[in-house]
């Protein structure tokens, strides 16, 4: 069966997809633009449930809109709407309860919310699942975090910066580059979402990053364990879900200019904002650019050939008319990587590209519709990408590598009215259409064609404080791939169809202080031409591979479980799990060498990976401003013949204590924390992997701000392992060759906003 045969309409953006792509665009953009737009005003006040005052200035978010206002200071805002009939609403106010609810918008008069005070972070609404609930009302384990809350730990990049949250991790290759790992799986057993649209940049390679880049991103949503029910093939692990920047406030222009340096690379990054909101009509630009030398090492000097840079542009433009929003999405980001071959150090600072090293493009377009049918909701959601990776090795004007991947996605989703005041469910279709194709002397994989086809439907429920969620997908992947000459030999064709039925069930309790969730899932995964196809050494391993044609795909069943009590100071959750996956893929070693470099083979076996996330919250009675956390996240691998699996992340402990003031002065003191962070000794390896020892890291930072009327300044500093201690990370690509993590690293930032209104 080929999965394109039934794709006669998506097959007229491939031949050439950006340009078919847009033109298509336009046309929808133009056919609903004609449409009439004559808006109405909704009107709400936002009152303390306690005390029945208004609440002056508190936040008013509308979540298909992507923007909000703020209430004036009798606790009053106003929303101008096209004829929807119901719209998502989340308010929220610091020291209070962020309320959540779907509104209706045909009811006359002034609504009233009420808030109930609260001391703890305020709960977002999440956006990777579909039904419009906060963080801790889903049946599926999601972490969400908003950029700001992991900005003052200073991260080079992305994926460092997430690799704060419990049971994340990341494969690093120094600090330029980054791979997400969620409970002991990363690669392709990861998706990653940005901009509303699944990113595709070869992230089978373990020397690839992660391919978004930072500018413009508002919050991330880390679903952990199968997720492929919503997600497809791939989301055998979990799901990264970025979340872009949301629109200006309602007949308003914002913006901001925000640069940081790092003593360690003596590194820069600097980023800058736009953003209008005027009628019905909404746009954001946003521009970025990194520098970072060598780092540094504590006694040893610079890593030589660890440098990198990166550029990043950002748009969006969102319309919204007469039961239609549209929001058109476009970004840019070109890394270049230096390639560190052995462990070489230098006292030198040098950003200038030495050979070897990688540049890496990525365009991404996206155009995202809601349609409001009544009391129903319909999402279409179009995507291309484009991911151009180059490697220079002799020619810094000539690649050795080139490989150009065309990706073009679409997601289908219907949200049904709410029947019986219990019952809601949610159909989808979602599909991909793939094109790989080499341009370079060197050849890892073969050119490819892949398809995918996947349909679900998800089913929730609520009676009370009781919630339940049931779900069943369908999927097929196919792989199409020529015969093609690698280093000296012939790496045959394929043509290959995988299918995979998926399914996901659960239940969340909520009482007054206590809530139980648990659910049931599963997840598939189709293997990449790389297990496929591969012949030859890669290079950065050191390792001949031997791809193997009669792989089956991998199929995933996770079990978990949280309990979490919150009252007035004490927040704690507790997560285990225990995911199984059956024909797991993986490399084994063999005793052949070929051209000098061992041969690994991929083979599979079935694979149990258990553990969890454990945390706590303190937030003493009268000290208000005191904030202790803590939070333990640990996973444990092995196949069925109880051998270790490679590559998983050693337990880990972290904790803050930090202190936050709200007091209004003319400088304010936001806040100090000091974290302490302890890596357990992974001493339970694979067969190719050694034992990595034990280490402290100790990191400190403050914030200042210095607010007006129409500006801000926020000013941050801090200082990243404090006692310059020298260690190894167990997930580290450097530690073959024996080169420690990066040392001390000084950090200082200053952020500029500004906003006004347009009249």
């Amino acid at each position: 069966m080929k999965i394109w045969r039934y794709l006669p309409t998506v097959s007229t953006f491939i031949p050439q997809p950006k340009e078919n792509m847009l033109r298509s665009c336009l046309t929808i953009l133009v056919c609903f633009s004609c449409m009439a737009s004559f808006s109405q005003t909704f009107t709400g006040v936002v009152f303390d449930k306690e005390t029945g005052q208004p609440l002056p200035f508190a936040d008013v978010y509308f979540v298909e809109l992507k923007t909000g206002t703020t209430t004036d200071s009798s606790g009053v805002f106003t929303i101008d709407h096209y004829k929807q009939k119901r719209i998502h609403i989340q308010i929220s106010y610091i020291g209070y309860q962020t309320f959540d609810e779907e509104i209706d918008l045909t009811k006359g008069g002034r609504q009233e919310f009420y808030l109930e005070p609260g001391h703890f972070e305020l709960e977002e609404v999440v956006i990777a699942v579909p039904t419009g609930k906060l963080q801790g009302e889903h049946i599926v384990s999601i972490e969400h975090k908003s950029m700001q809350s992991l900005q003052p730990h200073a991260a080079a990049g992305l994926a460092e910066a997430i690799s704060q949250i419990p049971g994340v991790e990341q494969n690093s290759t120094g600090p330029g580059i980054g791979k997400p790992v969620i409970r002991g799986l990363s690669g392709n057993r990861i998706v990653t979402y940005a901009q509303g649209i699944r990113i595709e940049n070869q992230q089978w390679g373990a020397e690839h990053g992660l391919g978004v880049g930072e500018v413009g991103i508002e919050s991330v949503e880390v679903l952990k364990g199968p997720n492929s029910l919503l997600y497809g093939s791939d989301a055998l692990g979990g799901v990264l879900y970025f979340i872009d920047e949301r629109y200006a406030r309602h007949d308003a222009v914002e913006g901001y200019a925000q640069t940081r340096f790092h003593s360690n690379t003596l590194g820069s990054s600097n980023q800058l904002g736009l953003k209008a909101h005027k009628g019905k009509f909404k746009l954001n630009l946003f521009g970025g650019y990194a520098t970072h030398a060598d780092y540094r090492i504590p006694g040893l000097g610079r890593v030589l050939n660890t440098r990198f840079d990166e550029k990043n542009v950002k748009s969006a433009f969102g319309f919204n008319t007469n039961n239609w929003i549209a929001n058109i999405r476009y970004s840019f980001l070109q890394n270049n990587f230096g390639i560190a071959e052995d462990a070489s150090y230098t006292e030198e600072v040098d950003r200038s590209h030495e050979l070897p090293f990688q540049t890496i493009n990525n365009h991404n377009t996206s155009l995202e519709n809601i349609f409001f049918l009544g009391s129903s909701k319909l999402n279409l959601t179009l995507g291309y990408t484009h991911n151009y990776r180059r490697e220079f090795e002799e020619d810094p004007q000539e690649h050795a590598l080139g490989i150009r991947l065309n990706t073009f996605t679409y997601n289908l989703r219907w949200k049904s009215p709410t029947i019986n005041q219990h019952l809601s469910l949610i159909v989808g279709a979602q599909g991909m259409e793939q094109s790989n194709k080499n341009n370079g002397e060197e050849i890892l994989i073969p050119d490819a064609r892949t398809a995918d086809l996947g349909g679900y439907v998800l089913a929730n429920m609520e009676w009370g404080k009781l919630q339940l969620q049931a779900g069943l997908r369908a999927d097929a992947r196919q792989i199409h791939t020529r015969e093609t000459e690698g280093e000296g030999e012939i790496i045959p064709a394929i043509d290959k169809t995988y299918t995979g039925f998926t399914f996901s069930a659960g239940m969340v309790y909520a009482l007054e202080r206590i809530s139980l969730r648990t659910n049931l899932s599963s997840g598939y995964r189709a293997p990449n031409t790389s297990e496929l196809l591969s012949r030859g050494v890669h290079e950065g391993t050191n390792r001949y591979e031997l791809g193997n044609a009669n792989l089956k795909s991998e199929q995933a069943t996770q079990i978990d479980f949280t309990l979490n009590y919150r009252d007035e100071h004490v927040d704690f959750a507790i997560n285990p799990f225990l995911n199984t996956i059956r024909d797991y893929i993986f490399l084994s070693p063999t005793d052949t060498v070929i051209d000098g470099s061992p041969v690994f083979e991929y083979l599979q076996t079935d694979a149990y990976l258990f553990g969890g996330e454990m945390g706590v919250h303190l937030h003493p009675h009268h000290i208000h401003w005191l904030h202790i956390e803590s939070n333990l996240s640990m996973v444990f691998g092995e196949d069925r013949q109880g051998n270790a699996l490679p590559l998983i992340p050693a337990t880990r402990l972290q904790s803050t204590l930090s202190i936050e003031t709200k007091k209004t002065n003319k400088i304010r003191l936001k806040s100090v924390f000091v974290q302490h962070m302890y890596k357990f000794r992974q001493g339970r390896v694979s067969l190719f992997e050694t034992p990595t020892a034990a280490y402290h890291l100790l990191n400190a930072g403050v914030q200042m701000a210095i607010p007006a009327r129409r500006q801000a300044l926020e000013v941050s500093a801090g200082v990243k392992n404090i006692l310059n201690t020298r260690y190894i990370d167990h997930l580290s690509r450097f530690k073959a060759m024996g080169i420690p993590n990066p040392g001390i690293n000084v950090y200082a930032a200053i952020n500029f906003r500004f906003n006004g209104q347009i009249k």
